[in-house]
């Protein structure tokens, strides 16, 4: 492309759009594949009840948002725990995972899946 061509504001950002999409869908078919190829999937945090894998973006995280996640499926998720409590005299509680899948913008999706992918690596060469 030229240089002139690409000078345009408008024209730019559509560029830059278009990429980052075919990038955050080349990505989906990658970590798809990837998690779907873990057999089997590892449990979080060494749970067996949960398979599923923290995505860590380290400094990079979104303070506004939970805890991310991929599952066995290839697909992103926050993690929302829930605590049950049981009746006062037994001073029981109980711990409710829910997996709310996660609506992101492309360019979000592209930094979450990288990193995604990069975790089930390691994990699928036996470095984790």
């Amino acid at each position: 492309m030229e240089q002139a061509y690409l000078a345009d504001p408008w024209r730019a950002s559509a560029v830059a759009e278009a990429a980052v999409e075919r990038a955050a869908q080349e990505l989906r078919q990658v970590l798809v594949a990837l998690a779907t190829s873990l057999d089997p999937f590892p449990g979080f945090q060494g749970l067996k009840t949960l398979q599923a894998v923290e995505v860590d973006l380290g400094s990079m995280e979104d303070p506004g948002r939970g805890c991310v996640v991929v599952g066995p499926d290839g697909l992103l998720y926050e993690l929302v725990l829930h605590t049950i409590h049981g009746p006062l005299e037994y001073g029981d509680a109980d711990q409710v995972e829910e997996l709310k899948e996660l609506e992101l913008a492309p360019h979000e999706y592209v930094q979450y899946a990288y990193r995604a992918i990069q975790q089930l690596a390691e994990i699928k060469r036996g470095l984790k």
